[in-house]
């Protein structure tokens, strides 16, 4: 019952890590073979040794780390050619969230050095500067021309995650171990996706596995890319009156007086008088039904007395 209870804190302890990204690639028809290396946790007398040997202090959160894993490795394969059955026309991509186990957690030389160390912030941007008390150290491979590395300004500071390309440039990831771990999550693990803040940018091919196993991810970090913003009070506008025929000033003019003439119109209608030839064809209209009239009664008396006889 023991072994149970244990097995089953283990697998919650890296569900809760990888916060349920599994689910997610397995919906994709590119991705296959998906795999999660499980390791031991790291001893205590052995974090001390490493940071003995290495003349720096692992900030709480590493610490904790190391002490639950020696390490950590998710894999899968994402190829556009899933349907395929030949396996030499395939092209894989391989897709991960790794951490180096503490033994392999090694210094890194070749960069370049000052005399006064320090991190230069420029809105958005970070500057590095290391000096011979830096040190640095690798976190986990990206490429064979890139490295994610914990920087320690000197022995006795507090270290940062940046990107170490083979240009000797530094560029900025998170501040602390925890926070670059959550955006290996929260980026899938797809392959480069620290690119995203190198002045090199992602490679074509990884935005595309972006777009089709995460899209909007790119466009919601907005701690990393830098969206252009367009201010609409610099932009050409057209003036509409551009479009408008200009009228004539005697057109003009007779618009404006168009609707006192209309009304003046109707005033004129109302007081005009009728004319004569009105007024006589309505008099002959009343004396010709008068006579109508006069003749019917005549005829209606007629009758009447020439049977009363």
């Amino acid at each position: 019952m023991g072994f149970v209870v244990d097995k089953v804190s283990e697998d919650s302890f890296y569900e809760n890590l990888l916060l349920g990204i599994s689910k997610v690639l397995e919906k994709s028809p590119c991705v296959s073979n998906l795999y999660l290396k499980r390791f031991h946790g790291v001893r205590q007398i052995d974090i001390r040794s490493w940071e003995h040997n290495n003349g720096v202090i692992l900030p709480e959160d590493l610490r904790a780390f190391y002490s639950s894993t020696n390490g950590f490795s998710y894999t899968y394969d994402f190829s556009y050619d899933y349907k395929s059955t030949k396996e030499a026309e395939c092209v894989i991509r391989e897709g991960k969230i790794e951490i180096n186990p503490i033994n392999e957690l090694n210094r890194t030389f070749g960069y370049e050095t000052k005399n006064v160390a320090q991190i230069e912030q420029f809105g958005k941007s970070y500057k590095l500067a290391l000096s011979r008390e830096s040190k640095v150290f690798e976190l986990n491979a990206v490429n064979e021309f890139a490295k994610v590395v914990l920087v320690y300004i000197n022995s006795y500071s507090i270290p940062s995650v940046w990107l170490y390309s083979s240009p000797m440039s530094f560029n900025y990831l998170a501040e602390d171990f925890t926070t670059y771990f959550r955006m290996c999550v929260a980026h899938l693990g797809i392959p480069c996706w620290q690119y995203v803040v190198s002045k090199e940018g992602l490679p074509e091919w990884s935005r595309e596995i972006f777009q089709l196993i995460a899209p909007g991810v790119l466009n919601e970090d907005r701690n990393l890319i830098d969206v252009p913003k367009y201010d609409l009070d610099n932009c050409n506008k057209i003036d509409p009156n551009v479009f408008a025929i200009q009228p004539s000033q005697n057109s003009s003019r007779n618009e404006r007086n168009a609707p006192l003439q209309a009304v003046q119109q109707n005033k004129d209608r109302k007081a005009r008088p009728a004319s004569k030839k009105h007024c006589a064809g309505r008099d002959d209209k009343k004396i010709t039904s008068v006579k109508k009239s006069k003749a019917f009664i005549q005829f209606i008396l007629f009758v009447y007395l020439h049977y009363a006889t």
